[in-house]
């Protein structure tokens, strides 16, 4: 078994950042990235279809050690392009096991035992990487008759080389996917039908706007704080202000009770506005052989069915973690501070806000790690344990996916605001040991 200081695992965003910051505050320090996948950019590396391009601003989303340097909205590829670059010129992905999978993780006498497809590790410390989204099963609602359909079904999540020049396509969706997706897709496809059970808000974003980490950052929080205390007069803004709203299109839902997708340029608005992307705000009642039966008895005709339906949220990647020898459930644990879990000593993971950048979050919460390791260094301390505490946990936004999950996630939060402003203060400024963590 060999022994490494810390396990990382997942190679994304949160996985490089973290190891920036555990090499700049360590500079000896021995550690792994188990990546499962071939390649390293997490998201950026699985998500292939027509379109893919971040749904917030790069400004943000991007490194602070290592800003972006591209267009405001950045594509799938160049995304990944820029985090394998980030990898390279930091000496990253060196540390990067490719094609290793965690199976399981077991805490006894203060070391954790990290089981992979390959081989075990034993470290103090391990950080989970693993998103938040189900890699391997995504969300695919299931309507009758599905063996009857003669075309092609396929998920957003697995595109793979799904060819679509010249084909009758219908999209399933009405969130951030389909949104960009359909776009994309028309200028090959034949035809291109959305269905839509409801609408969701969508926000423009100019393709020419150049900005700075620090202003857009002031910009993002200063318009979700102001669509939160003014709900209704934005709502009525958003449509006096763009005539694809109507008493059809318009969402049932406040804005920003989900979080609103985002298009390039009016490039969605656009579609619908020339025809050459329709729309269908019905529910499905059952697959036909050439196509989706409506629950107003239409049938909508493809050669493709894109299941732009969002994905299943999982946390820790599904992993087993065994905390002398008993199993543990994260339904049944607090989060504190959305980085580590009750009663699991050493492990910390990372977790993202609805209303911001994901990597903006990790990188705050890859400071507190390390200041946290470097407490527990000084003291000369094995462990670090978070205790059951809190407020019972409540859904960040109603979005689907969120909902669907909520028995996945622990039951109470301790300090896991959703706010970018109070969280980066209280990382920087309040002591490791506080009265929620237990020290051995």
């Amino acid at each position: 078994m060999e022994e490494i200081d810390v396990i990382v695992i997942g190679a994304g965003i949160a996985g490089i950042t973290t190891a920036y910051y555990l090499k700049e505050k360590f500079p000896n320090i021995n550690y792994k990235i188990i990546e499962s996948r071939s390649d390293l950019g997490g998201t950026w590396d699985q998500m292939t279809f027509p379109g893919v391009r971040a749904d917030n601003d790069m400004y943000t989303y991007g490194f602070s050690f290592n800003p972006w340097q591209g267009p405001i909205i950045g594509k799938g590829q160049e995304i990944k392009r820029y985090i394998k670059q980030v990898a390279e010129k930091f000496n990253i992905k060196k540390n990067i096991l490719f094609n290793t999978e965690v199976t399981s993780l077991f805490w006894k006498n203060n070391q954790w035992v990290t089981k992979t497809n390959r081989k075990s590790f034993s470290s103090q410390f391990v950080i989970c990487c693993t998103g938040s989204r189900d890699r391997k099963k995504p969300h695919l609602p299931k309507f009758k008759n599905e063996n009857k359909y003669q075309g092609k079904i396929v998920h957003t999540q697995a595109w793979g080389d799904t060819d679509y020049k010249n084909k009758i396509v219908t999209i399933i969706g009405s969130g951030c996917t389909a949104i960009t997706m359909a776009p994309s897709i028309i200028k090959d496809a034949k035809k291109v039908t959305l269905i839509q059970r409801s609408p969701a808000w969508i926000i423009n974003i100019d393709s020419q706007e150049k900005s700075t980490r620090s202003y857009k950052t002031f910009e993002v929080l200063k318009d979700y704080f102001s669509s939160r205390i003014f709900k209704k007069s934005l709502k009525k803004k958003m449509i006096s202000s763009n005539t694809y709203y109507n008493e059809i299109t318009t969402p049932s839902y406040d804005f920003w009770d989900q979080r609103p997708a985002s298009m390039l340029d009016h490039d969605y608005f656009n579609s619908v506005k020339s025809n050459k992307v329709s729309i269908v705000r019905q529910g499905i009642s059952n697959w036909e052989k050439t196509g989706v039966k409506l629950n107003n008895g239409e049938v909508i005709n493809s050669d493709i069915t894109v299941m732009a339906t969002g994905g299943n949220s999982q946390l820790l990647g599904g992993i087993e973690i065994v905390v002398n020898d008993k199993k543990i459930n994260i339904n049944d644990t607090s989060w504190y501070r959305g980085m580590m879990f009750s009663g699991i000593p050493n492990l910390f993971a990372h977790a993202g806000y609805i209303n911001f950048s994901w990597t903006a979050r990790c990188e705050i919460v890859s400071q507190r790690i390390c200041k946290t390791v470097e407490y527990m260094n000084k003291k000369k301390l094995k462990s670090c344990t978070p205790k059951y505490m809190g407020e019972k946990s409540k859904p960040s936004i109603q979005a689907n996916y969120i909902l669907r999950a909520m028995d996945q996630f622990p039951n109470r939060t301790y300090k896991f605001y959703q706010n970018y402003l109070v969280e980066y203060v209280s990382f920087k400024l309040t002591k490791v040991n506080d009265r929620a963590l237990d020290f051995t």
